[in-house]
């Protein structure tokens, strides 16, 4: 899908209010209603952009918050991807490369809901070789962007 500086103005203005009508990201950018609707529907359906709802983990009860490493043979990282990604509590995975080849964010009412989870439900997946925890004190930033856009 080719992106352009219209398609990149469309989603700059999006990312600071997802709320905002097409008329009004059209009014902002100086473009029609339609215009807006025509690009926001390529984008869309082209899956360079998505709409989420932002929540507070505090607000619905969420007072821990960790990063999980996990070192994990290779032959086993996608079956281990794929139970993890059912767990509720797991909010971000991702597969990396070194030492530690996935990353977890876990977020649970209490510490020890999350050694549960880790020592009970992580741990005995086969594969797993060692499990790193790091609880989050407090955040400086949460950017809440998740890419930027390549120019080809």
């Amino acid at each position: 899908m080719r992106i352009d500086g219209t398609d990149e103005a469309i989603m700059a203005v999006l990312q600071q209010d997802g709320r905002l009508s097409n008329r009004e990201v059209g009014r902002r950018l100086e473009i029609s209603e339609g215009q807006v609707r025509q690009r926001l529907r390529k984008l869309l359906n082209g899956g360079a952009v998505r709409f989420d709802a932002v929540t507070d983990g505090r607000a619905m009860g969420i007072d821990f918050v960790a990063f999980v490493k996990v070192s994990v043979m290779p032959k086993h990282l996608e079956a281990f991807l794929r139970t993890c990604a059912e767990f509720e509590d797991v909010w971000y995975l991702a597969a990396l490369s070194g030492r530690f080849n996935v990353m977890a964010v876990l977020c649970t009412e209490n510490a020890m809901d999350a050694m549960h989870i880790v020592n009970r439900r992580m741990r005995p997946l086969d594969g797993v070789n060692e499990v790193e925890v790091r609880q989050v004190s407090g955040a400086t930033k949460h950017d809440y962007h998740e890419i930027v856009v390549a120019r080809e």
